[in-house]
């Protein structure tokens, strides 16, 4: 769809793309403000819940006369409140996102994937926030449940999109990292939000893992991996050459012993990743920078496994 680089144009469109998509999650919302998720708190409200006998200092008005009729005694109507719950996002756009080997640069798909869930989110009814970080430097937004909101936070993504480029990056400070953004993300969202991680995972490590679990424990947290095909699968046979922006070197994709160690190599991040996850019980889906992200998105959605809350004590 966009290549190396997206746009608030191409970003803005998709919100026709996300009224299709399957919902987020299936789970009960907790917040304290209306909006259109069931809640477990009961009262007056929009779905009706069960009859149950009237107890004193219940509302008249919740007086089912019919059952009151048949069995003799006053019953009155139980409702469940509708909550919402507030979704926010944790959106990755650092150097190694910036590839692509056929369709979309990952970045590309990862501010796509923002775009569709945003949409998604204020379509239901949600607020919507989000922490957009790279390498350098980092951006905060409120959830709201504002057009405008998201545009502005599709704008952030689209300006750190472009930022990106073959340039060496000189900063390698925690601050700038996913630590970082899991660590701010737990000051600023309220218990029982949504949050949803875009990244590549690429440097998950035992302080990303105590982060995860930490903000796993009051809020419920569901993992994007955006890959791309030549992360794990070497090109077709050929000597290539290679670079990070500061040094290069030559590649030989002719070896098999090269192409199996590399394949191996893969297996086993990607193992790791998925038995962190497990072990977190945060629900993980990977998207394929090679393919249109609504289409696969609607797609693995529609398998997402409920994310699971943990009910313990929140500790630094």
């Amino acid at each position: 769809m966009s290549g190396a680089y997206t746009s608030l144009e191409e970003l803005a469109r998709l919100h026709v793309s996300a009224r299709r998509l399957p919902s987020l999650r299936q789970g009960t919302a907790q917040a304290q403000q209306s909006g259109g998720h069931a809640s477990r708190l009961r009262g007056r409200g929009m779905d009706f819940d069960e009859f149950r006998s009237y107890q004193p200092g219940d509302d008249i008005r919740t007086i089912d006369w019919r059952v009151t009729a048949r069995s003799g005694k006053p019953h009155t109507k139980v409702f469940r409140e509708e909550r919402e719950k507030p979704v926010f996002f944790l959106l990755d756009q650092g150097q190694s996102l910036f590839f692509g080997s056929q369709l979309n640069f990952k970045s590309v798909t990862a501010a796509e994937t923002l775009a569709l869930l945003a949409w998604q989110a204020l379509h239901r009814g949600d607020r919507v926030g989000g922490f957009l970080y790279n390498d350098t430097e980092h951006h905060e937004f409120k959830p709201r449940r504002d057009k405008k909101a998201v545009l502005r936070l599709l704008q952030q993504a689209t300006d750190m999109n472009h930022a990106l480029n073959l340039k060496p990056v000189t900063s390698t400070a925690e601050e700038n990292t996913l630590v970082h953004a899991l660590r701010q993300t737990r000051r600023i969202v309220k218990p029982g939000s949504l949050i949803v991680i875009i990244s590549d995972f690429q440097s998950l490590d035992d302080r990303y893992q105590r982060q995860l679990s930490l903000l796993h424990r009051h809020s419920e947290v569901l993992a994007i991996q955006v890959q791309d095909p030549m992360e794990s699968n070497l090109p077709r046979d050929g000597l290539y050459t290679i670079t990070d922006g500061a040094r290069s070197r030559q590649l030989d994709t002719r070896s098999t012993q090269n192409r199996t160690q590399y394949a191996q190599e893969a297996t086993f991040r990607q193992e790791h990743l998925q038995n962190t996850m497990n072990r977190l019980h945060i629900p993980l889906l990977s998207l394929n920078a090679a393919l249109p992200t609504d289409k696969q998105l609607f797609a693995v959605l529609q398998g997402t496994p409920t994310p699971r809350r943990r009910q313990t004590e929140d500790t630094r």
